[in-house]
């Protein structure tokens, strides 16, 4: 399958803010299941990007803005290639393949797993490995009995699916996955959180992964979904809002322990005014089988061209030159007006940074 997302994020700040500081996660990945042809990034306003890729090898973008301004928007846009049909699994057995993966007390008590998944195994910020999820996690083991990890981490998508009730507004950003189990209700972000939990808890390595369903015409968020290491494939991805393993209509952004390693947008910014949060994800299919045919056998690289572009930069030049321009007569005395010291706010206000809203991965149950 072919796509083309577009992934609009835009702050608007109720007092102009002198300078922001941010990083994104936006590009798509190139590797096993998918290669990302294209990626432009869109600033506005204008702002240097430095590209870097962190610890679990996700893109990342950032970038400040140093100058007043009133808003912030940074748009991204995707051509990728996700290498199955839209109802064929990205990775694992297929069609009549059979089940080749470890009983999961094997895997368990693999010592070199243990070791070289440790990261994916233990608590992190949004999966603390407590109770709740503990006994949930060790049901679904009994009732298994001898399953492999495969058929283990297919049960606890499906039981998140059937047992829990998608509901935007119940949960946030920062919901974790022992509220969710409280709750009885979330969203994708939050069931992802959950399926990491459960696997945790019965020693199978399961990842945070952050993305989009590519055939979704229209969204106001991203998408999530969770990874299992099932030998002998590796990494698995499971989307418990969907119901079962992740196909060609899963586009892959970046991984990591929780949300907390793959936020879409993380930032400061210094002022006195409170920002607005609008989002909307925009999806077109390009292609099915003959593109994926064409990106197998062509390059899988890490994308041909990666653009960044700055809007409005004449618009905001102007418009610094305007301000700095105004002066203020008082008596006989003219005084020139610096943008950085006239707002109307305290300098102490203007001097703590504050957190850019965070946007909360929802997508949808279908």
């Amino acid at each position: 399958m072919r796509y083309r997302i577009v992934h609009r994020t835009a702050y608007q700040y109720a007092t102009p803010v002198h300078e922001s500081f941010n990083e994104v996660r936006l590009q798509p990945v190139s590797g096993p299941t998918q290669t990302c042809l294209d990626f432009d990034l869109a600033i506005d306003p204008p702002a240097t990007v430095i590209t870097y890729r962190d610890y679990y090898g996700n893109a990342v973008h950032d970038f400040g803005v140093p100058y007043l301004h009133d808003h912030l928007t940074v748009e991204a846009t995707s051509d990728v290639i996700t290498f199955a049909a839209a109802a064929e699994p990205l990775a694992g057995p297929r069609g009549a393949e059979p089940d080749t993966s470890p009983r999961l007390a094997t895997l368990a008590a693999d010592n070199g797993v243990a070791d070289e998944f440790a990261e994916y195994l233990g608590g992190s910020m949004y999966v603390a490995l407590d109770a709740a999820a503990g006994e949930l996690s060790h049901r679904l083991v009994a009732v298994g009995g001898n399953d492999t990890a495969y058929i283990f981490a297919r049960r606890v998508g499906a039981y998140i699916h059937d047992r829990f009730t998608y509901r935007v507004g119940v949960t946030t950003v920062r919901s974790t996955a022992s509220e969710l189990i409280a709750g009885g209700s979330g969203v994708c972000q939050d069931f992802a959180h959950l399926f990491i939990a459960l696997c945790r808890h019965a020693h199978l390595p399961a990842r945070y992964v952050s993305g989009y369903l590519g055939d979704v015409t229209e969204s106001e968020a991203s998408h999530a979904w969770a990874e299992a290491y099932v030998p002998p494939w590796g990494w698995i991805g499971f989307d418990p809002t969907v119901g079962g393993p992740c196909t060609g209509r899963h586009v892959q952004v970046a991984t990591g322990r929780d949300y907390a390693d793959v936020s879409v947008v993380r930032g400061t910014y210094r002022g006195g005014a409170e920002a607005t949060l609008a989002v909307s994800v925009r999806g077109e299919v390009l292609g099915t089988g003959e593109s994926v045919a064409t990106a197998r056998a062509g390059d899988t690289g890490r994308g041909k061209m990666i653009q960044y572009q700055t809007l409005g930069a004449m618009r905001q030049f102007q418009r610094m030159g305007a301000m700095r321009g105004m002066t203020q007569t008082m008596g006989d005395m003219t005084q020139t007006l610096d943008p950085l010291t006239a707002l109307p706010h305290r300098r102490d206000e203007q001097e703590v940074p504050r957190q850019q809203p965070q946007q909360q991965q929802q997508g949808r149950r279908e």
